[in-house]
């Protein structure tokens, strides 16, 4: 398929096909931003949110709520983006827990002094989950009850990532069970360069007084690049990095 923003298949991967303004003038960066260039992550470590008693469980067993790690996009092998380029960054969640109830999980993005969000129609968020027996790919973005958000009001922390149709039970909450899983992927933009020494965090509360901040120390080079879009730049879906991959991929 090749209608903006749609889905692709290659190398049993899961890719999403973002446009591009235009390309520099630069022949080093006209190299880097050939066509179907796969845009690689850059992810920090995994972080364990939470321990719950398996639903039912006699005597107790216990295991990791929700647990997950933060990334950012960059131009490969191993550059790093520049400031005014969009790129994206996103947090990935698996649920290993099991409450009889679920996880109604909040989220918001908190970004360091000189990152903006820059979603728009050319650089849109994506939102996608795996559902368990069998793993399915689910696009939440067209699902009635979600959404992906497309504005991002202040939250306790920082910007509230709420599911645009109102998520789990319209409580702006995105609901994750045993087996489930979640990505999403929010562009953005930096104004000042990043030496790794901020980070972009991901509040995560899956339940009342339970959070914790997957994140990833940010990195953006001092080359100025007026450019709003990424054309024939793929972003990998890690979701899809699955063995065995999931239904949907």
């Amino acid at each position: 398929m090749s209608l903006r923003h749609s889905w692709l298949l290659a190398a049993a991967l899961f890719l999403l096909h973002l446009p591009m303004a235009r390309a520099s003038s630069d022949p080093i960066l006209d190299h880097l931003l050939q066509p179907d260039q796969v845009t690689p992550w850059f992810n920090g470590a995994i972080t364990s949110i939470g321990q719950v008693m398996s639903c039912g469980s006699n005597p107790p067993i216990f295991a990791t709520r929700v647990m997950g790690y933060a990334g950012f996009s960059h131009p490969p092998p191993n550059l790093t983006p520049a400031v005014g380029e969009i790129f994206y960054t996103h947090v990935v969640l698996g649920h290993p827990g099991n409450p009889c109830a679920g996880s109604a999980v909040g989220l918001e993005l908190i970004l360091p002094a000189g990152v903006e969000i820059a979603n728009s129609a050319d650089n849109p968020v994506f939102c996608f989950s795996i559902i368990p027996n069998p793993n399915r790919l689910l696009n939440l973005d067209v699902d009635p009850d979600y959404g992906c958000p497309t504005s991002f009001p202040l939250g306790l922390e920082g910007y509230a990532v709420r599911p645009l149709r109102g998520g789990l039970g319209n409580s702006g909450a995105w609901g994750m069970h045993m087996g489930f899983w979640l990505e999403i992927l929010i562009p953005l933009r930096a104004t000042t360069p990043q030496g790794g020494n901020s980070t972009i965090a991901w509040r995560v509360n899956p339940d009342v007084g339970l959070v914790g901040y997957p994140q990833v120390g940010l990195q953006v080079n001092n080359e100025v690049i007026f450019r709003d879009g990424m054309e024939g730049t793929l972003l990998n879906l890690d979701l899809c990095t699955l063995n065995p991959p999931p239904q949907g991929c």
